[in-house]
């Protein structure tokens, strides 16, 4: 039987996740309406009705809040992939860009309001600096499984190669997306339509060592700035339970 004592623990657990994830949406709210650079920790404990204090113990700095927005983000990639059904490589992108854009839409103005800090490598909050480490490794480690699991993977020297190409167009389509005015974003629909039509015809010609040479070299290059070669690396957030 349960005691009071352990009773008493899992609510304060469960009291410390919401207050933690009221701090999370507060700030991502208020990036997306006030700004990033104009948004302070003082602005983001008081609209989500916590101390200065207590907020400070869940995240440390702005770009903390950042980072778990990433880390969310990467959450979702994790889930979708092995749901995809054993399709083409080609396909299985597809359907998993259509429903991470879908996913995504919600914290869209955040996004592009973190744009700035994101693609600052120097940047805490940037997606390709030192701190987004453990998210480029979990993102590629998730291409890696929807490429090995396609049912016209290739062969097991290739499938990493593709898994550095896939996650870098997914990066590329969302900054497209993210900067994309149209109607109901049609030309990223557009794009994305045209990746799958591109990605289909280029499929056969990775039986052609010459091509796939010049992927692999492609890839040493490109690689680490995508999280080829990166370890799993400590975060540096305070959770709190």
């Amino acid at each position: 039987m349960e005691s009071s004592e352990t009773r008493e623990t899992r609510q304060l657990t469960q009291k410390a996740l919401a207050t933690r994830q009221r701090i999370m949406d507060t700030a991502w709210h208020l990036f997306a309406t006030k700004g990033y650079d104009q948004t302070t920790m003082r602005d983001i404990a008081a609209i989500s009705e916590c101390s200065l204090g207590l907020t400070y113990r869940y995240f440390a700095s702005k770009e903390d809040l950042v980072l778990e927005l990433y880390r969310w983000l990467v959450v979702q990639l994790e889930e979708l992939v092995p749901s995809l059904p054993v399709t083409s490589i080609t396909d299985r992108f597809h359907q998993l860009m259509h429903m991470l854009l879908e996913i995504m839409a919600p914290h869209r103005l955040t996004l592009v309001a973190l744009s700035g800090a994101a693609l600052n490598p120097l940047s805490r909050a940037g997606v390709f600096g030192t701190e987004g480490a453990e998210v480029r490794r979990r993102a590629r480690a998730s291409y890696h499984v929807l490429v090995a699991g396609a049912r016209d993977a290739p062969r097991a020297s290739q499938v990493d190669d593709l898994a550095t190409l896939l996650y870098g167009v997914q990066l590329a389509l969302v900054l497209f997306w993210l900067q994309d005015l149209s109607t109901e974003t049609h030309q990223t629909k557009e794009l994305l339509q045209f990746i799958h039509e591109l990605l289909g015809r280029l499929r056969p010609l990775l039986q052609v060592p010459w091509i796939t040479q010049r992927i692999a070299r492609f890839v040493q290059i490109v690689g680490p700035l995508l999280g080829q070669g990166e370890q799993s690396v400590p975060t540096r957030g305070r959770d709190v339970t």
